[in-house]
């Protein structure tokens, strides 16, 4: 890193529209170089998180209202704007009308933006810069051909990776196929290491954060909504992934970023962020982490540990359609549909990203006696 890289906070208590664009422009006045990626005749690609297509009031999805106040300023500049992401795995065979339930269709209503699905023109072979695991991943075409891509991701918790904020949000961009393989990684280690290589094939110029109302607990799907009450943007996902972990009190508890930092793609201490607009210290919040179990046990204890100390997914069979989304996703085939979801467990890797495709929620976590108890 030769320069110290930069966070802008503001804060931002509500999703009105007026105090969004404030609080945004605000971000983006106080980031060295953001006014010069808008520029006349540019394209711009904005990619929201959207890991299941839900309304703003679930906290799953980026706000409307940030899509919408980054469209407006993109648009404003003279540039082109794309509003696209691929939700989940199942979910990448449907059309446009997969990402109408986010509200962004109505946040650009009035502009010449377009929302669409990311794989649409496919997907094309990188070559990742000093693989930790993934030597090429696949991109998708319509991200590697915009001017400038706008990282809108969502703070919110995740069950495999602790947050999933920045870095994992870029994770849309990768092929599903590729994506199942990096969920297939099945340690918390590997998982970083892996998610750090995808997010290197394609790095973002922008990214913003839309922790104005995050989530906790049982994400990034399922948990809690949260406010927070902030907004955030850095021309580097690793030192906005930094500060906002440590603004919600997870603070050195995300591998991913540590990975990422590994790889040279940004600091390691917040130490060596520069952050200016608002104190972080009176916007701190604190989200309930998702429930993870104890790692490292000794490998004697190992076959003990598997069978009194477990968390893994659950199916509703009330809940569940029978639509076989979940199976589809399984980057290990440990789901059948037989009548509902059914799954193996001596198969199963225990992603959740079954949990994630799943359109019911039919997809729960179940806990042990003794995991309720450490995890």
């Amino acid at each position: 890193m030769c320069e110290t890289p930069v966070v802008a906070l503001q804060p931002c208590p509500t999703y009105d529209i007026a105090e969004v664009r404030r609080a945004l422009r605000a971000c983006l006045e106080g980031l060295p170089g953001a006014a010069d990626l808008f520029r006349p005749g540019k394209t711009v690609l904005l990619k929201p998180n959207v890991v299941h297509p839900r309304g703003p009031e679930r906290a799953v999805c980026t706000h409307p209202a940030v899509v919408q106040a980054m469209a407006e300023i993109a648009h404003e500049a003279g540039c082109q704007v794309l509003v696209s992401d691929q939700p989940t795995y199942f979910l990448a065979k449907q059309p446009d009308e997969a990402l109408r339930p986010t509200g962004y269709f109505e946040a650009v209503a009035d502009l010449p933006a377009e929302v669409t699905l990311l794989g649409r023109d496919g997907y094309e072979p990188v070559e990742v810069p000093s693989p930790l695991r993934f030597p090429t991943v696949h991109i998708a075409r319509l991200a590697r051909s915009v001017d400038v891509i706008v990282n809108l991701a969502k703070c919110k918790t995740h069950t495999q990776t602790t947050l999933t904020l920045a870095l994992k949000n870029m994770f849309g961009v990768v092929a599903p196929r590729d994506r199942m393989r990096v969920h297939a990684r099945g340690t918390y280690e590997e998982l970083a290491a892996a998610l750090a290589d995808c997010f290197s094939a394609l790095v973002p110029q922008l990214n913003v954060m839309d922790a104005v109302v995050g989530m906790e607990g049982l994400g990034p799907s399922r948990g809690t909504p949260k406010l927070i009450g902030a907004l955030a943007a850095s021309t580097n996902a690793v030192a906005l992934d930094l500060v906002t972990e440590n603004l919600v009190g997870l603070g050195g508890k995300v591998g991913l970023t540590k990975a990422a930092a590994q790889k040279g793609l940004g600091p390691a201490r917040l130490e060596d962020v520069r952050l200016t607009g608002a104190d972080p210290l009176s916007l701190r919040a604190s989200l309930v982490p998702p429930p993870r179990l104890l790692r490292g046990f000794p490998a004697f204890l190992g076959r003990v540990a598997e069978r009194v100390l477990y968390i893994r997914p659950r199916v509703s069979t009330a809940a569940c359609i029978a639509c076989g989304g979940c199976a589809e996703t399984c980057p290990v085939g440990a789901i059948t549909i037989r009548g509902h979801a059914v799954i193996d467990r001596s198969r199963c890797v225990e992603c959740f990203c079954c949990m994630e495709a799943c359109p019911a929620d039919a997809i729960d976590v179940q806990r042990s006696f003794i995991a309720r108890f450490v995890s």
